[in-house]
């Protein structure tokens, strides 16, 4: 039984053309055998009704003779003054030659009817399901839905490779769409949030703009004056700030990843430098796992572990952890402070452009882009970013990179 089975399922991942070929050999043994029938069955029809004709006509065109030879008979025999077939009434002859047509086109009708019948079942077995399924296919795809899979028939055939590919095209598809609908919300957001955050500052702005439009010169001390163009320069110099920032998450597109051989020892003191340096009063760790070179774009990471150390030295109270890892085909870059973490809110929305936390409020320089913009780079590097509170507590944020080939 389990041998029949196996021999089905290799019948059924024939390939097309393997399966026409054997389609074609039943085709042609089905019509030689049918032909043939039909040939005898004809063939005994015909014989049965010229024996009949022996029987009822046999008198009529059959005469008995004899040799006669000097007054003796010599020998006696049979002669026919006419052919059977030419005394037989035209209705009965009619039913003989029909016999002998059928029997001269039963091979080619039979063979022209069993190759129709045989590329109707080779249509409807091997090429109508697959056709119909690649039809809706491309038809849903050429209407913007890509919200559904394409199931392949297990046959093995080259239509199944198709409709396979035709799904990695249809995914391919639906990540592109999701991929460029989720950078135009993120850019959607950005630009609210850009509006949002702009109309503080440059309310403030204009307040003491027609406060000292309406106080200057008359009302006003020149220590009055001097410390409203100070607050004023404050919010100046903060909307430079924010608008620089708002310019490098708006060129992330454009950052080219140039992967180069880099060991990761050289990684790590590049860290330990630029660590020191961001963290100041804190005290600053660095760990690292992994030897040799690897795959990578070296400024591409560092700016990913400024950004993360720059952001965890924000709201730690006196220590940031870093560890960085080399795991399989990737590199792994964890930071972790002992601040407060990460509010559920933030946890779910940390990635986000223009998030800002609850306790991010009392932080005037912090505009809620540090952790999106790490998020674009690992991803640009083929790697991820996650963000966690750790179990010490403090917030933990773990950035990956693949290595690619330059």
């Amino acid at each position: 039984m389990g041998k029949v089975k196996a021999r089905k399922r290799r019948l059924r991942r024939l390939s097309l053309k393997w399966s026409f070929v054997m389609y074609e050999i039943v085709c042609v043994l089905v019509a030689l055998a049918i032909a043939l029938a039909l040939t005898a069955v004809c063939a005994e029809l015909q014989n049965n009704l010229y024996n009949t004709w022996e029987l009822r006509y046999g008198d009529e065109y059959r005469r008995p003779a004899q040799i006669v030879i000097d007054g003796e008979v010599v020998d006696e025999q049979i002669y026919y003054s006419a052919g059977l077939l030419d005394i037989v009434p035209a209705e009965e002859h009619d039913r003989y030659n029909l016999y002998g047509a059928v029997t001269l086109l039963s091979y080619p009708v039979v063979f022209i009817v069993c190759m129709l019948i045989t590329g109707i079942l080779f249509y409807r077995r091997k090429l109508k399901a697959p056709l119909r399924a690649i039809e809706q296919a491309a038809g849903r795809i050429a209407q913007s839905d890509l919200d559904f899979s394409i199931v392949a028939l297990e046959n093995g055939n080259e239509m199944d490779r198709a409709l396979g590919s035709m799904e990695k095209m249809r995914a391919a598809l639906s990540r592109s769409s999701r991929e460029m609908w989720r950078m135009l919300e993120e850019r959607r957001q950005m630009q609210a949030a850009f509006s949002h955050d702009l109309r503080t500052p440059l309310t403030i702005l204009r307040g003491y703009s027609d406060f000292l439009r309406k106080y200057f010169p008359d009302r006003l001390t020149r220590e009055k004056v001097t410390e409203t163009l100070e607050v004023m320069d404050n919010h100046i110099a903060r909307l430079e700030r924010y608008a620089a920032t708002m310019g490098e998450a708006a060129r992330l597109d454009e950052v080219a990843v140039t992967p180069a051989r880099v060991s990761v020892e050289t990684l790590r003191a590049q860290m330990a430098a630029e660590g020191e340096a961001l963290c100041r009063d804190l005290h600053f760790s660095l760990e690292s796992g992994g030897e040799g070179e690897v795959e990578a774009d070296a400024a591409l990471v560092l700016r990913v572990f400024d950004n993360l150390v720059s952001n965890a030295a924000r709201y730690a109270k006196t220590n940031v952890a870093v560890t960085l890892l080399r795991l399989g085909d990737a590199l792994s870059l964890t930071v972790e402070d002992d601040g407060s973490g990460f509010s559920p809110e933030g946890l779910r929305r940390a990635v986000e452009p223009y998030f800002r936390d609850k306790a991010d409020a009392r932080d005037g320089e912090h505009f809620g882009l540090g952790l999106y913009i790490c998020r674009t780079l690992a991803e640009r590097h083929g790697g991820a970013l996650f963000v966690e509170n750790a179990p010490e507590g403090g917030a933990r944020v773990r950035a990956t990179f693949k290595f690619l080939k330059g």
